[in-house]
């Protein structure tokens, strides 16, 4: 065939007009042919009304060579819709190349399935069940224009009916012919597809076709509706298109808000369902009718919401006057949350809240917290919840819930050392604050069952029984509204455990005793075991049923008083029994030293306590020699015997002496005393004993003495001296008499010594001495032996040394007279007797004129240091801190004498400073006790109240710190009568710490008021409430903060709780305390003040915490410490502070500590309380 066949052509389907030039113009080749062409066939659709129903338009090109003008044949190989009536009930439709047959109907239906062929060997049966829809399509090898004969068998099982047949002829193929290149199809069955072939003619040559196939758009399906919706899904229904051909359905969907379609799968029946939609979406829903492929033209259409998600898992949280609900954002799209509520007494009050969609959410499972608020504690509730989206409200979540109601009682243990039962007394929660039922009680003990108690009950008393004694019980109050319970009221308190019995002693010796006892029921911690010992209380802990006290007095009677400790406030009541320790060698003797000394003897005094005895005394022993040699010499003494003389001992020796006590066990220690026997002066000789004369020049006089003349008693006689006067009145008993050359200027020679001190009695016992016999003495330096005056009477005594210092006289002898030269001896003798006359006169004058001038007054007895001005009392004792430990060793020695001394200097301070607000009559029930009272001018005062008399006044003062001298105040431990006074004072004060330094029971005695809560519940003491916000438990201290709000303005203020002080004395080891300050003061810093400190008189512990704040801070910046000066200070501003010695020695032992850095060391020691140093005891409880 010579003539070319198109090559290229394509089929365009238009959706409507306005589409159809541009689209054309689209695919048409973009040569000038080829958009005139698409023109044309635009203009000629227009003209013919294309448009108004489905049409097929062909665009081809020419083929290549071919001149213009030829005409071109464009055969049309589809077929309209043509029918041909079946023999009975059948029913033909043809279309192009195939047929679909359709049954209309069956008389009889007991039958499977219907069977269906074609007169042709080339077609297989077709087979439609009888349940489906009864239609049968043959769609392949058929030919245009032939007649086919068409047979239908029912057929049931293996069975078959007599057929039924008919007859359907196939169109002709539509040819035509044009000399356009496009052309219009028109009177096309909607939905059926069309085979078009294209040939080129030229001088009758027809060229290969140019083969395309082409549907129609199938007509849009009719009455597109929803019949059921649920949260995530739309069941669509619809009717098939009308005199159209189809092969299935297209859904689409999209939101409202999109552009992007979904498409489901193809949707061969007239009901579809769409799903997996987002809950509270609005959506656009097409459905289309399809057929080979070509969707119809048009779409039924149609928007629908989906119901958004209800609320799920709604979980309440109760208050007593809120109700916040929690539950997880529903999935899709919420605009809006809505809650209804309202209660049963009044339904028709209903309360809404709006919630946006918005609403943020939290973790991972984006919850919504939602509060509704402003309700009655104790009522029950209704509520309504539901969604919006689109203003589609979700399904109603309807839920009922109770207020908790609220507890205000006021809950009071009473527990009169009962060990097995628990007495509660409760005040009124008033009902115009909360709608509950009954009261519930219940113990920590889940076996205990639970008490209840009506709200109009007036009863207000529970007992329960039954208990364990010792046991801690959690005592948990509630009010109950409908089963729903307040918060809980919690207190806690111990039963008392019981007593131990048969206490026993097992084991026995001189210094211990071993102790055992029947365990008692219930629950306890520990056993506590008490005694004295020299009386002081000391106390033993053990868990065990047995315990072992050892440091006992050997021979002594110990009474042993066991108790049963449950917790740290709870004991049982005492069990005692007394057991006798076994006899032993005595203590060390007390005092042992001497009263009288003497050159050779000394008389003891010495005393052994009786507590030292141990046992049955037989007597005192006193061992001694020179030193430095075995005692060989013993001396007994009976018991009663204290006074003792030891003879016949060496003068200037030194000894050695030991004292023991002894018993049948033996001796006991030794006590040692060490001394050199004294020098004294040689005992004077008698009257009688004087040097003799021998014989006598006018110059010279020789004496006569004897060795015998001094005794050795008072030491070993080492020298001698002779003593010339010639007017022997003057004084002569002077270590240094005046020498030959200085009397020479008298008339009358007073006393002089002639020689140095010598020793002549070597070899011989008596002694010659010739005076006068040196003629030299003028230029003699020292004592010389000059001559004497002729004719003149002289006196001689003789000096006997035993030490250069300590010497004896004899007696002057018998006057002498040298032998005379010449001269009137009357006149010499006249003269000197005159001389002496007058000298004794003119001393009498003198010493009677001294003795007038210089007499004293004697002071007034009845002066004291009281009255004296600080100016001249001592106020001020510092010490380097360089010398500090070597100061502590000196204050330490002789049993702390020097701190004794030192603290008794102190007694007097603050004794002339008034206390008269203190001692008004409405202010004493105020005091703890009666002798701790505060100063006026340093009390503070609080701000009086409606001008009552002794509203301004608590016992406390301001007492000066390091930083300022208002930094602390100082008061006594509250009582329950007037801690809303002392919260008063903290408010006042605005300070944001207080110092606790006491337990608030010690020894079974309530040292202070627990006033602060219990726990976390907000408690009001007068106009201020108080809530505890944390607490931090350590070894030796607690920290705690609280809220103190007064009105609308809250404060935090900490507190810091001492808890370890022990009963007696004072911590140990004192490092403790060092600690406590340290943490202390790593959270207050100096500026914050005023600091409130307190333990229970508010004076000794106090004291002590405060002086030890004040040296760290000094020992920074200050090379000396004054602690005599601090506590000096404190007490000009608070009676007491630093209340006994030995506080005042812990205070150096804290700075030692601090000193030697031994402040984090944990030494471990024995607790023993000692009586004498009990802190605020002593002193007299006012009784109030």
């Amino acid at each position: 065939m010579s003539s070319k066949a198109c090559t290229c052509i394509r089929a365009f389907t238009f959706r409507d007009a306005a589409a159809q030039k541009e689209s054309l113009s689209k695919h048409v080749h973009d040569d000038g042919d080829h958009a005139q062409s698409a023109s044309r066939v635009y203009e000629s659709a227009r003209e013919i009304g294309l448009g108004a129903r489905p049409v097929i338009a062909v665009a081809f090109c020419r083929p290549r060579g071919r001149k213009r003008g030829r005409a071109h044949l464009l055969s049309r190989c589809l077929w309209l819709s043509g029918r041909t009536a079946a023999p009975g009930n059948l029913l033909a439709l043809f279309h192009g190349r195939f047929s679909r047959v359709l049954i209309s109907s069956c008389h009889r239906r007991e039958f499977d399935r219907y069977q269906l062929s074609l007169d042709q060997k080339k077609q297989m049966p077709l087979i439609v069940n009888a349940d489906q829809p009864r239609e049968a399509t043959f769609d392949s090898s058929l030919e245009p224009g032939r007649t086919y004969d068409v047979l239908i068998k029912t057929v049931s099982g293996n069975v078959a009916s007599w057929p039924t047949t008919g007859n359907v002829t196939t169109r002709e193929p539509v040819t035509r012919k044009i000399e356009e290149e496009h052309v219009l199809l028109e009177d096309l069955f909607p939905g059926a597809g069309y085979e078009i072939k294209v040939y080129a003619i030229s001088h009758n040559q027809w060229s290969e076709p140019h083969v395309y196939f082409q549907a129609v758009y199938p007509n849009p399906v009719r009455n597109l509706t929803i019949s059921d919706t649920t949260n995530t899904s739309v069941i669509l229904a619809w009717q098939p298109p009308i005199e159209s051909l189809f092969t299935h359905y297209i859904v689409r969907y999209r939101t409202v808000e999109s552009r992007d379609w979904v498409v489901l799968q193809a949707v061969n029946k007239t009901v579809a369902v769409v799903d997996h939609l987002q809950p509270g979406e609005r959506y656009v829903i097409q459905v289309r009718s399809v057929s080979h492929y070509v969707e119809s033209f048009t779409a039924e259409e149609v928007e629908q919401t989906v119901p958004p998600n209800p609320v799920r898992g709604i979980a309440p949280i109760l208050d007593s006057q809120n109700i916040t609900f929690e539950w997880p954002r529903p999935e899709g799209r919420i605009d809006l949350y809505t809650i209804i509520w309202w209660n049963d007494a009044t339904p028709d009050r209903k309360k809404s809240k709006e919630i946006p969609g918005t609403q943020a959410t939290e973790g991972i499972e984006r919850k919504l917290t939602i509060l509704i608020g402003e309700l009655r504690p104790g009522e029950l509730y209704h509520f309504k919840v539901y969604t919006t989206a689109h203003e589609v409200n979700s399904k109603d979540v309807e839920l009922s819930s109770r207020t908790m109601p609220v507890i205000t009682s006021d809950i009071t243990i009473v527990n009169q050392l009962e060990t097995r039962s628990f007495t509660i007394r409760y005040t009124p929660t008033p009902r115009s604050v909360a709608t509950f039922d009954t009261y519930r009680f219940m113990l920590s003990d889940p076996s205990i069952p639970v008490k209840e108690k009506s709200a109009v009950d007036d009863d207000r008393k529970i007992i329960f029984n039954g208990l364990v004694p010792g046991r801690l019980y959690n005592i948990t109050a509630w009010t109950v509204s409908g089963g729903v319970t307040s918060q809980p009221l919690i207190r806690q308190d111990r039963l008392y455990p019981e007593p131990v019995s048969n206490i026993n002693a097992s084991y026995i010796s001189d210094t211990e005793i071993t102790l055992s006892w029947k365990k008692p029921n219930g629950d306890y911690d520990s056993f506590e075991v008490q005694y004295l010992r020299d009386n002081e209380l000391f106390t033993n802990s053990t868990k065990q049923d047995s315990i072992t006290i050892t440091r006992l007095r050997p021979h002594r009677n110990y009474t042993f008083t066991v108790l049963t400790r449950a917790g740290s406030t709870r004991k049982s009541k005492p069990v005692s029994a007394a057991f006798t320790t076994s006899e032993s060698t005595p203590g060390k003797v007390d005092e042992f030293e001497p009263i009288e000394i003497k050159p050779n003897q000394v008389t003891f005094r010495w005393s052994l306590p009786p507590d030292e005895q141990n046992g049955v005394l037989l007597g005192f022993n006193i061992k001694y020699g020179i030193k430095d040699t075995t005692p060989t010499n013993v001396r007994h003494f009976e018991p009663d015997e204290l006074l003792g003389v030891i003879p016949n001992l060496i003068p200037g020796k030194t000894y050695s002496f030991q004292i023991e006590a002894t018993t049948k066990i033996g001796s006991g220690r030794i006590k040692y005393w060490e001394g050199t026997m004294p020098v004294w002066s040689p005992p004077r000789p008698s009257s009688q004993v004087f040097p003799t004369e021998v014989s006598r020049t006018s110059t010279t006089i020789r004496i006569r003495y004897r060795k015998n003349y001094f005794s050795n008693q008072n030491g070993q006689v080492v020298g001698y001296t002779i003593v010339v006067a010639e007017d022997d009145t003057k004084n002569s008993e002077g270590l240094e008499l005046p020498a030959w050359q200085d009397v020479q200027s008298y008339s009358f020679w007073p006393p002089y010594q002639i020689t140095e001190m010598y020793y002549p009695f070597n070899k011989t016992s008596v002694e010659d001495f010739d005076i006068g016999i040196e003629e030299d003495c003028d230029t003699h330096v020292g004592y010389c032996n000059g001559p004497l005056k002729p004719g003149t009477t002289y006196r001689v005594k003789i000096r006997a040394y035993t030490a250069r210092t300590k010497f004896a006289d004899t007696y002057f002898s018998h006057p002498i007279t040298t032998d005379s030269e010449s001269g009137n001896v009357g006149l010499a003798v006249a003269i000197p007797v005159l001389l002496l006359v007058l000298i004794v006169v003119m001393i009498m004058i003198i010493r009677r004129r001294r003795a007038c001038g210089f007499t004293k007054r004697a002071p007034d007895p009845g002066s004291d240091m009281h009255s004296l001005p600080d100016s001249i009392i001592e106020t001020s004792r510092p010490v380097k801190l360089q010398d500090f430990v070597a100061h502590y060793r000196f204050m330490s020695a002789d049993s702390e004498y020097h701190f004794s001394e030192e603290y008794e200097a102190l007694s007097h301070v603050g004794c002339d400073l008034q206390r008269n607000a203190a001692y008004m009559s409405v202010n004493r029930p105020k005091n703890r006790f009666t002798n701790i009272l505060p100063y006026d001018h340093s009390r503070f005062k609080l701000q009086p109240t409606d001008d009552e008399e002794g509203s301004d006044y608590i016992n406390a003062n301001y007492v000066p710190g390091y930083n300022s001298p208002r930094e602390f105040i100082v008061s006594q431990g509250p009582l329950l009568s007037t801690r809303d006074d002392f919260w008063r004072m903290c408010w006042e004060s605005n300070s944001r710490a207080i110092v606790m330094l006491t337990r608030c029971i010690e020894k079974g005695r309530e040292k202070c008021d627990h006033y602060w809560p219990y726990n976390t519940q907000p408690v009001r003491y007068g106009d201020i409430q108080v809530t505890i916000l944390n607490e931090s438990r350590f070894p030796d201290w607690t920290i705690s903060e609280f809220r103190v709000c007064k009105g609308d303005v809250c404060r935090v203020v900490r507190h810091f709780h001492f808890t370890t002080w022990p009963d007696f004395g004072v911590p140990d080891p004192p490092q403790t305390l060092v600690r406590f300050v340290r943490a202390f003061r790593e959270r207050v810093g100096p500026d914050q003040k005023p600091i409130v400190v307190h333990c229970s008189a508010g004076v000794g512990r106090s004291g002590t915490f405060i002086a030890l704040d004040r040296i760290l801070f000094s020992i920074r910046t200050s090379d000396y410490v004054d602690i005599f000066g601090i506590v000096y200070e404190m007490r000009r501003e608070r009676v007491s502070m630093v209340q006994t010695e030995q506080q005042y020695i812990c205070i150096h032992q804290c700075l030692l500590a601090v000193l030697e850095g031994r402040e984090n060391e944990h030494p471990v020691h024995e607790i023993h309380d000692n009586q004498g140093y009990e802190d605020d005891e002593g002193i007299v409880e006012s009784g109030m």
